[in-house]
C-alpha cells in the first residue's frame, strides 16, 4: 500500500528555532495556549475530512488528507501517554513510536471520515485534560525518547503542538 518515504528528520530542532518549512515558532507556546487553541485546530482538521479526495493519496509518496488527520489524532494519544509517564515516573524512557508504521498498522484510509473525526475529538479532549491537570511546577518534569532526546513536559507540549500545526500547513489549511 505505501510508498511513503519515512521521515528521518530530527524534528526536535523546532524547540530551538522557527520551523524552516511551515514557519511556525512553538517556543512561546504554553500548555494554556494549547488548551485554548486546540478546539479551533481540531475543527480545521475535521473540515479537511469533507474534501472529496480526503482518503486518496494524490501523491503515492505522501499521506492522504485523512491519514494526516488520523495521524494527528494518534499523535495526541501518544503524547498524552507520554505526559502520563512523565508525571508518574522520574525521567521515563518513552516507547518508540514510528508514525509511518502506525499509519500502516492503523490503515487510516479504511476508516470512515466520521470515525477519524470522533477519534480526533476524543484524543484532543484527553490531551487538553492532561494539560489542564498540570501544576506549573510539573512543567520541568523530564522524559526521554528512545533515541535519547530529552523533553520536559513543557517542551513535549511544544513539540506536539508543532506537529499539530505543521500538518495543517501540510494540508494547505491556514494557521492562525
Amino acid at each position: 500500500m505505501s510508498q511513503i518515504v519515512p521521515d528521518g528528520k530530527d524534528w526536535t530542532i523546532v524547540l530551538d528555532t522557527v520551523c524552516e518549512q511551515c514557519g511556525y515558532d512553538v517556543r512561546g507556546i504554553s500548555p494554556g495556549d494549547a488548551i485554548e487553541q486546540l478546539p479551533g485546530h481540531v475543527e480545521r482538521y475535521i473540515s479537511v475530512l469533507s474534501r472529496p479526495d480526503a482518503a486518496i493519496r494524490t501523491n503515492p509518496a505522501r499521506w492522504s488528507a485523512q491519514e494526516y488527520v488520523a495521524h494527528v489524532a494518534e499523535m495526541l494519544e501518544v503524547m498524552t501517554g507520554r505526559f502520563t509517564l512523565m508525571l508518574e515516573r522520574d525521567e521515563p524512557e518513552f516507547p518508540n513510536w514510528d508514525q509511518d508504521q502506525a499509519a500502516e498498522a492503523g490503515n487510516y484510509n479504511a476508516l470512515g471520515a466520521g470515525q477519524v473525526a470522533e477519534l480526533l475529538r476524543k484524543n484532543a479532549a484527553g490531551y487538553a485534560a492532561i494539560l489542564k491537570s498540570l501544576d506549573p511546577a510539573q512543567y520541568s518534569r523530564r522524559g526521554l525518547r528512545s533515541n535519547g532526546a530529552a523533553f520536559t513536559v513543557e517542551t513535549l507540549n511544544q513539540y506536539a503542538w508543532h506537529d499539530l500545526v505543521h500538518h495543517l500547513w501540510d494540508l494547505g489549511v491556514e494557521i492562525s
